[in-house]
């Protein structure tokens, strides 16, 4: 038995004392249970449950165990870390998070298309629409779910998160002003966030090494473990009325009708693992570990959070009680994802919390199902390296939640699909269908065989979600690039040298099938839908030989899903910047970011940056550009650039010298030029060598609001006039880290 494993302080578990002082109302959170009805106690320590699993305790289906309390929980993750635990702890893999020193052989050291208008997002407005009143949104995947952003706008203010605090612009009048900057602690980053009035949800990441239960003896966690902050903000005075710390990472959120449901990973174990420092110590490092577990509590293993405010701590406590914690009776790691809901409208207010054990990735809403899905390699026994289990592929496990009621959010069935998918956008739920997009095989393949891709439906059968139907044969040897779901229709984007575009029919889930095929250089990375039976794409050119050119938009024609059309492609004149002595690469944020793209009143707004490099001359430099894209009958047409400013870099013996660089109008109606500073010049003596390199933040996000087009880097705002794109004003430029 270890004899100097750290205490935890048993004896006060009841969770969120305080609250009512906080003014919240979240008693469902309410503490994990430590001593539960029914549950079996070590004599010599009763709170401590030891309790054997009792089939008349669990209910157990083919995809779910819950639990009476949290003596059985506990039995059960005991149980699970028995068989799996190594001289390691457990598999990083599966959700580990602790930490650990050597051990010395037999030495033990102390260790602390319903229809595509019905699909198009909320930032578009009426192709017919000529007016110039209106706000534009962040860029969905689904109506009427919304996402969180680090830019948005409800028409009177302007707000930006960059670093590590808020920029609040005023743009009711002629020009956007700099209304207040709110500076956030040292040590955070992330910033999404949702605007509703003069409150603000904002989401963070950071890091902590301390305990957030204040009840716990353990004073420091020897490697610190990551944190998620929830900060509620009164915009209209600056201050951050309260903030949510969780332990775990900060996966995604969405809100709809006011309910916004943030969704959290966490390890749930924090035990000081002992290690090995050679192959001789495995053995016992091993049952030193597995004597850690069997004396484990509850506290062990639930995530904790911390409240403060201006005044302090107000409360702490594990977050989820045992009874909303659910098991997949398929082993899906150690992890938590968590997932809660928010009353947007009364600031930071817990309504409900749930939580499946298992590790999570990848997060997709629409109005009335959450899923967040986790790439899963195949379990190997951490003392011989052998598969375990007759699976040895890679797959993606997918849970879903029932998020239909706006003040819970009930853990709904899980699932498996062969395979891994591509981003959020491989997701999607309708009329009660869950559809996924997959590709298997390729280099992670242990076999070597060639990759495929897929779209896989899926029905909630009890606590299953059950494989409906499946069609294979798309992309072999290629990955998926891109997907969008509409309605009844699939699109999925494969690329290796050519890039395939496959209509997929879902009107029969049982039966998806491939109605067409388009083969086309380059590939693209994002799909936006249009009236007309037309898809719009982001992407990059490509040679056949599959090297990529350079950023490119592409307009389909998908009215006829036998017969798919690219009827208009719209390059950048990279090919002349990218001369016979000059590399030249252009590319979109949108390529890794939907939200980086705006579709208004029938035009296309892509920012884009770009870095070239003579090698005749080594000379290097770089620029950001948003560029309006336009549609003339089924032509996709340039309608202009507007840049950022960027600084020159030199650096010598005697410091470094920053040079500005012009704002250069791409329109001779733009007006003249003019030059911005970020940091006041420092003088190189003469006869100094210096070298020196160019910086020009990336343009990330459009905003659009009365006839106003907005452009946000991580130091810059330019507001232009949308029609003439002329400056208005000058660029609002903050100091910054870079």
């Amino acid at each position: 038995m270890p004899t100097h494993r750290p205490t935890i302080n048993r004896s006060n578990r009841s969770r969120w004392r305080g609250f009512a002082a906080a003014g919240l109302s979240i008693a469902m959170l309410a503490s994990a249970c430590t001593s539960d009805e029914g549950a079996a106690g070590d004599p010599d320590d009763p709170t401590t449950p030891v309790t054997n699993i009792d089939g008349d305790d669990i209910v157990l289906t083919s995809a779910l165990l819950t639990f009476d309390g949290c003596g059985d929980l506990l039995a059960h993750l005991q149980a699970e870390a028995g068989e799996r635990v190594g001289p390691w702890g457990l598999d990083p893999n599966n959700g580990w998070w602790g930490w650990g020193m050597e051990v010395e052989t037999m030495e033990m050291e102390e260790a602390a298309m319903d229809d595509a208008a019905d699909a198009v997002t909320t930032t578009q407005a009426s192709d017919g629409d000529a007016s110039r009143s209106g706000t534009s949104g962040t860029n969905n995947q689904e109506a009427e779910v919304d996402e969180a952003d680090r830019v948005k706008t409800d028409g009177d203010r302007l707000v930006v998160s960059a670093e590590n605090t808020l920029r609040v612009l005023d743009i009711t009048g002629d020009e956007p002003v700099l209304e207040r900057t709110i500076n956030l602690p040292d040590g955070i980053w992330g910033g999404e966030f949702f605007l509703d009035g003069d409150t603000l949800l904002l989401m963070t990441s950071g890091w902590t090494e301390t305990p957030l239960d204040s009840s716990s003896d353990v004073a420091r966690l020897p490697y610190g473990m990551p944190t998620a902050q929830l900060h509620e903000i009164d915009l209209g005075t600056g201050d951050v009325v309260r903030t949510l710390t969780f332990e775990g990472g900060y996966l995604s959120a969405r809100e709809i009708d006011g309910t916004v449901r943030v969704v959290l990973h966490s390890a749930i174990n924090r035990f000081p693992w002992l290690f090995p420092s050679n192959e001789g110590a495995n053995e016992a490092a091993t049952e030193f570990n597995r004597e850690l577990i069997e004396e484990s509590t509850i506290e062990d293993w639930l995530p904790t959070f911390q409240i403060t405010d201006d005044g302090g701590t107000v409360a702490s406590g594990t977050t989820i009680d045992c009874d909303r914690v659910h098991v997949p009776a398929d082993f899906a790691g150690f992890g938590m994802v968590s997932v809660l809901s928010i009353d947007l409208d009364r600031g930071l207010e817990l309504l409900d919390a749930s939580a499946v054990v298992t590790n999570g990735q990848t997060v997709y809403a629409s109005t009335d199902q959450l899923v967040v899905a986790t790439a899963r390699w195949p379990e190997i026994d951490p003392m011989t390296g052998q598969f375990l289990g007759d699976d040895d592929g890679y797959r993606t496990d997918l849970h879903a939640f029932d998020i239909s009621d706006t003040s819970r959010s009930d853990y709904l069935a899980s699932g498996s699909v062969r395979g891994s998918m591509l981003s959020q956008f491989s997701l999607s739920e309708h009329n009660g269908i869950l559809r996924v997009a997959t590709t298997d095989g390729g280099w992670w393949s242990r076999d070597g065989e060639q990759s495929e891709s897929f779209v896989t439906t899926f029905d909630v059968d009890g606590d299953r979600l059950v494989e409906l139907g499946q069609v294979g044969g798309l992309g072999l040897g290629e990955q998926i690039f891109s997907v969008r779901f509409l309605g009844d229709i699939a699109y999925v984007v494969t690329f290796r040298q050519i890039d395939p575009l496959y209509t997929v029919d879902l009107t029969d889930p049982a039966n998806p099938v491939v109605r067409g095929e388009l083969k086309i250089p380059g590939f693209s990375t994002y799909l936006h839908p249009l009236d007309d039976g037309k898809l719009l794409g982001v992407g990059q050119d490509a040679t056949d030989e599959g090297r990529t050119l350079g950023t490119q938009v592409s307009l389909f024609d998908v009215a006829d899903l036998d017969n798919p059309t690219r009827v208009s492609t719209l390059g950048f004149d990279d090919a002349e910047a990218s001369n016979g002595n000059r590399e030249f690469n252009r590319y979109s944020p949108i390529d890794w970011d939907h939200r980086a793209f705006t579709w208004w009143n029938g035009e296309a707004f892509i920012p884009t940056s770009w870095w070239g490099w003579d090698p005749a001359t080594q000379d290097e430099d770089n620029g950001t550009e948003l560029i309006v894209v336009g549609i003339e009958g089924d032509t996709l047409v340039e309608r202009g650039r507007v840049s950022h400013p960027g600084n020159r870099f030199c650096e010598g013996d005697n410091g470094v010298t920053v040079e500005p660089l012009p704002v250069e109008p791409l329109d001779a109606a733009s007006g003249d030029a003019e030059e911005f500073l970020v940091e006041d010049d420092i003088a190189v003596e003469p006869g100094f060598e210096e070298w020196c390199w160019t910086y020009t933040p990336e343009i990330q996000r459009t905003v659009i609001d009365d006839g106003v087009l907005y452009t946000i880097s991580d130091t810059t705002v330019s507001a232009w006039d949308l029609e003439t794109l002329d400056a208005i004003g000058d660029p609002i430029i903050w100091d910054t880290q870079y």
